[in-house]
Parts: C-alpha cells; structure tokens; sequence
C-alpha cells in the first residue's frame, strides 16, 4: 500500500500533492460537520467543548506538543530510516512552497481532525474507537509498523488530553504545533521524513 501510495506522489507535482491534502481535509471537514448536525442535539453542545484555560494551553497543548517534537526528533535520528520512511510524501509536500502555506496548512489539519476524531468521534464513541480511526485515515502509515505504532500512539495521547481536559482547543493547539514545527523542520532541511 505505501508503495503504491509512494508511487502516485512520485506522479505529482508539490502542488498537486497540496491540493490533494487540502481535499481530504474538506472532505474530513465535511464528515465532521456531518456527524456533529447528526449526533449533537444542539450547537451549544460542540461550542462547550471550547473553552479558554491557559493552564492548560501551557501545560497540556504546547508542553506536550514540544514533548512529542522532541520524541520525534530523537526516534528520526536514532532509528533506521526506513522505519519512517512515509514514501516521501511529507517531503514533497512540505520542502517547497513558504512558511506562510505551512502554517495555514496545519493550522486547518489540526482543526478540521481534532473536531472530527476528538470532539464528535471520542465525544461519542470513546477514546480508543476515536484513536484507532484517527491512525487509519493516515493511511500512508499503515504498512510500516513503526510509523503506525507513531501515529496510534500520538493520537492516543491527544486522545487522553482530550479527556482529561475536555477541552478541544488545547488538543488542536497540540496538534497544530506538533505539525507546523515537523513541517517547517523538513521545509527547512532539518528533519528528512
């Protein structure tokens, strides 16, 4: 699967590449609208689920965000390269283009999944349906076990701030620094994929 996958980012240019990926987040944006007209009895009901705490913005969503970063960092330079080889596709997609679209980018990642997998899907259907699901929609991780066991493991971290902090706005902030400073670390050269 990822060699086919690999295969089809070969194909297209970076910015084919980008515009696939904000596709798919649409296309995610649209399920999450969706399930939350369907599952929500009222709009008030998602709004609560946002809620200003610096504590835990600090402490939750940018502490933890520089915590996996670092991980991250240290499991790319200490494990073979293969094991996280993701077929190239976060390199095409994030070495060319400015800081500016890389931002915009995953700040629009991070809010479109977070609603969808931890405000509706955790919401309703628990933390593990809501982690296992967010790890196989990144299906360009499914067919290396370290980049899957990665992707579970982070979402099941967000997965517990969530509900320890039910609070969707310090996961997204997590989510959107965990993203924005990996991309910009490839963009810039320091941190191959």
């Amino acid at each position: 699967m990822r060699n086919k996958q690999a295969e089809i980012a070969k194909l297209l240019t970076s910015k084919q590449l980008k515009q696939q990926a904000w596709l798919s987040q649409l296309f995610i944006g649209v399920i999450a609208l969706a399930l939350s007209w369907l599952l929500f009895d009222h709009i008030d009901e998602m709004g609560a689920l946002f809620y200003w705490s610096t504590f835990q913005l600090l402490a939750w969503g940018i502490g933890s965000a520089l915590v996996i970063v670092l991980l991250e960092i240290l499991v790319t330079y200490t494990m073979p390269k293969s094991w996280g080889d993701d077929g190239g596709i976060n390199e095409k997609l994030f070495r060319e283009g400015s800081y500016f679209e890389i931002v915009v980018l995953c700040m629009f990642v991070a809010v479109i999944e977070e609603w969808l997998f931890r405000g509706v899907l955790q919401t309703h259907f628990g933390l593990a349906a809501a982690s296992v699901i967010f790890a196989l929609v990144h299906i360009r991780y499914l067919s290396k076990i370290a980049l899957f066991i990665r992707v579970l493991g982070l979402s099941l971290w967000i997965g517990f701030i969530y509900w320890w902090t039910d609070n969707l706005l310090v996961v997204i902030v997590l989510h959107f620094i965990v993203n924005v400073i990996q991309a910009c670390m490839i963009r810039s050269g320091r941190l191959v994929s």
